[in-house]
């Protein structure tokens, strides 16, 4: 009997020792996938991790060039101011040491004739007179050369004056210019080195991610090709006049409705809600679509261009580059250099040529173009340079 229950119980032992076994080794697979699994999340959050981090680094970087680009056009702007004062200033100096030549040649001329005469005293003049009225004749003759005289030292002394005060002048901007150029140069240093961190960090992004980033670029070459090209036909058709004395412009959308939603100058990427240049050339004002638009003051139609029928917000998803990225946008010309400019219009009224007056409407608010809401961009052209609208408007 006990061998009978000493094999039942060794039978029993060598079926369950393998089943035990097989289900401790079960489980070891099932922990190992389990650490493969939290392993594989981990790496997975890590790559998250870095791939937000790119694309934050990238935000700030894309700030960072842009606002640089921003200040390299403006160094660029006063660079183009000071040479055109040196310029000015030299000219003046060419036409100040003209006049001084001229009048210095009188003054030898005038001094090798008395020399000439010997030496001649107004005394001896006028004791040579005939008669009294002789006398009187003389002396006044005298008096005015006296005074021609003293009037030709005087004015040689100013011009070599004014001659040294624009010299002085024409070194100080000189000056100017070369630190402008080291300063531009300095900016241009950085603007590459932030260049090349930001390749290095779309280098992590995906490749939606990247065609994202390129999509941005190009957009904002696209804009910045329309806005130079609208100044470069302004420019073009300049006249010589003086400032615009006009006075105060009408808030461009009817009835004083509307918010501004964007100001002119740099901004930041967060500011342009994904879309537009962080370079802002004028206003962004937020109304209801179709709300009319008016003009800003009376003038006559320069442009025209109604390339857009997407009106409506957009995306990057859903965006378009009609217009290069104004839509349907116009410009009136006021007089005195003086120009604005409409753009994202839902309709323009208007048409190349048409004078119109002040307030009267010329279209209608939209989204036109890439833009990611209902609003008028409003732009004030001055002497064929962008500036800030709020030094002219009323509102």
């Amino acid at each position: 009997m006990q061998k009978k229950l000493v094999s039942i119980i060794i039978t029993t032992l060598l079926l369950v020792i393998p089943v035990i076994t097989f289900a401790s080794s079960l489980n070891d697979k099932k922990n190992q996938i389990q650490s493969n699994i939290t392993n594989a999340k981990e790496e997975q959050n890590e790559i998250k991790n870095e791939i937000n981090q790119a694309k934050s680094e990238l935000d700030k970087l894309n700030d960072q060039i842009t606002e640089k680009e921003y200040e390299v056009e403006q160094i660029k702007e006063e660079l183009d101011t000071l040479n055109a004062e040196v310029d000015k200033l030299s000219e003046d100096l060419k036409t100040s040491e003209a006049e001084y030549e001229e009048k210095h040649d009188k003054l030898l001329k005038r001094l090798a004739a008395q020399q000439k005469r010997g030496n001649v005293s107004y005394l001896d003049v006028l004791l040579n007179s005939k008669n009294l009225t002789d006398f009187i004749s003389r002396y006044h003759i005298m008096e005015k050369m006296a005074e021609l005289d003293s009037k030709m030292m005087d004015d040689i002394k100013e011009e070599q004056k004014k001659i040294s005060n624009t010299k002085a002048e024409v070194e100080k901007k000189q000056s100017e210019v070369a630190e402008k150029h080291k300063q531009l140069e300095n900016e241009e240093m950085a603007l590459k080195a932030n260049r090349i961190k930001k390749n290095k960090y779309v280098s992590q992004l995906s490749a939606e991610e990247q065609a994202l980033q390129k999509e941005i670029e190009q957009f904002n070459k696209d804009l910045k090709k329309v806005e130079d090209q609208i100044l470069e036909e302004i420019r073009a058709s300049m006249g010589n006049g003086g400032p615009y004395t006009g006075g105060k412009i009408l808030w461009p959308v009817g009835g004083g409705v509307g918010r501004i939603s964007s100001y002119f100058g740099y901004r930041g990427s967060a500011a342009t809600g994904g879309v537009g240049t962080a370079n802002h050339n004028g206003y962004d004002i937020a109304a209801p679509h179709n709300t009319p638009l008016v003009a800003s003051e009376a003038g006559t139609v320069r442009k025209v261009v109604r390339a857009c029928s997407h009106d409506y917000p957009k995306t990057y998803k859903t965006k378009c580059n009609c217009g290069g990225g104004y839509g349907n946008y116009l410009i009136i010309d006021h007089g005195g250099n003086l120009q604005t400019l409409y753009g994202h219009c839902a309709s323009i009224s208007v048409n190349v040529g048409q004078t119109v007056s002040k307030g009267q409407t010329i279209g209608a608010v939209g989204s036109a173009g890439w833009s990611t809401g209902y609003h008028v961009h409003f732009s004030v052209i001055d002497h064929g340079k962008y500036v800030d609208p709020g030094k002219y408007l009323s509102k």
